[in-house]
């Protein structure tokens, strides 16, 4: 019977007068990959105590290969059956550290947390106790804010969030601290993370993510207004909408609240107008939006109805021409949901007659409505 090749894992590597084994890494990927899928298979949740030790096997094999979210698993397998004395308690910490070093930011995540007493994972705190114990306070944050690093380098938005507000008010063992605080919203923004802009920013402005002012102990960050602007601005052109929108509003919010100074009006519309102009595409339908005259404003786009922005319109003049205008920037921007609302609204203003406004305006999804004529 002709089969595959039998290919040994490591190759014999000589340095001088020294040999060294040296693993396959694409030979061990695979390898890794087989023994995860046959680990996932036996470990379901009627799993005999015969199925869960090979299972576990399977796991500790790929773990073997290099494998990330073998030894995540692993743990998890353990913290959720802890009376279970067939699993290999006594490593537990072993594959969470594992799954971090390798990348895996969920099981840095934990190791953070737990390492910084924030209370999120008891059973991890439960089965470490000793060893947690055995830390000192300065052991323990300097742990934390390694692990911490590490969830942050993969992107775990949970600890992005958690490690921010500990440097911002204090949290569990992490002690406030402005130039920490600092650094680490600057290494994010410089990484294009939308969130952070949006929260970075309304700082910078005297403000919180939520617009309003700082609690009292919070650390005192100096205002830059100017700055805390560009990255809102930035964000406001980020991926996801709702936080684009968001910071939209910050805007808006921090010009009513007069914290951008004097002569802040004039300013913030020559700089709308500059953005929307440079293929901003949001802000380019918002204004298409309240330049459309209301007798061809015939439904609420979805994104209008949540977040409406209302202050934008007191930018804009209600002109036919001028809302074609914007709506040919936000026609060819890069976001698809916008663009399609916009050749939307732009089939309504070619209608013939302009249809007197409803008196309760629908709100639709971009799915149910189609364009009149383009």
């Amino acid at each position: 019977m002709q089969g595959k090749r039998y290919t040994p894992v490591f190759r014999q590597l000589r340095l001088g007068s020294k040999e060294y084994w040296v693993m396959d890494a694409k030979l061990a990927q695979e390898r890794a990959a087989e023994h995860l899928r046959k680990g996932l298979e036996l470990l379901h949740e009627s799993a005999s105590s015969e199925e869960k030790i090979t299972g576990c096997s399977e796991l500790i094999l790929a773990t073997d290969f290099g494998c990330r979210e073998a030894p995540f698993l692993l743990a998890l397998q353990i913290l959720g059956n802890p009376s279970d004395l067939l699993l290999p308690h006594q490593d537990f910490l072993t594959f969470l550290r594992l799954a971090a070093e390798r990348g895996n930011g969920r099981a840095a995540y934990r190791l953070a947390s737990c390492y910084a007493k924030m209370e999120h994972f008891p059973a991890i705190k439960s089965l470490a106790k000793t060893h947690f114990e055995e830390l000192s306070s300065s052991d323990r944050v300097r742990l934390a804010e390694y692990y911490f690093a590490m969830a942050i380098s993969e992107g775990h938005e949970e600890a992005i969030d958690e490690l921010i507000v500990a440097y911002a008010y204090g949290r569990g063992l992490i002690s406030k601290n402005l130039a920490k605080f600092q650094r680490l919203c600057e290494a994010l923004v410089k990484q294009n993370k939308q969130s952070v802009m949006i929260g970075y920013g309304a700082w910078l402005c005297g403000m919180t993510v939520t617009g309003e002012p700082p609690l009292a102990g919070a650390i005192e960050v100096p205002k830059e207004v100017n700055r805390g602007l560009d990255y809102l601005f930035k964000a406001s052109r980020g991926p996801k909408l709702s936080l684009a929108q968001h910071a939209l509003k910050l805007i808006l919010v921090a010009q009513a609240r007069g914290m951008l100074g004097t002569a802040s009006l004039q300013k913030l519309q020559h700089r709308l107008f500059k953005e929307a102009k440079e293929n901003h595409q949001l802000l380019a339908l918002y204004f298409a939006w309240y330049a459309t005259p209301a007798g061809f404003r015939t439904e609420v786009p979805s994104f209008i109805a949540e977040e409406p922005l209302a202050q934008l319109q007191h930018f804009i003049a209600t002109n036919e021409d001028l809302a074609i205008k914007w709506l040919d920037i936000a026609l060819f921007g890069a976001d698809a949901t916008l663009a399609e609302t916009a050749k939307l609204l732009l089939g309504n203003l070619f209608v013939r007659e302009p249809k007197i406004a409803p008196t309760s305006k629908k709100v639709v999804s971009l799915a149910s409505v189609k364009m009149s004529k383009c």
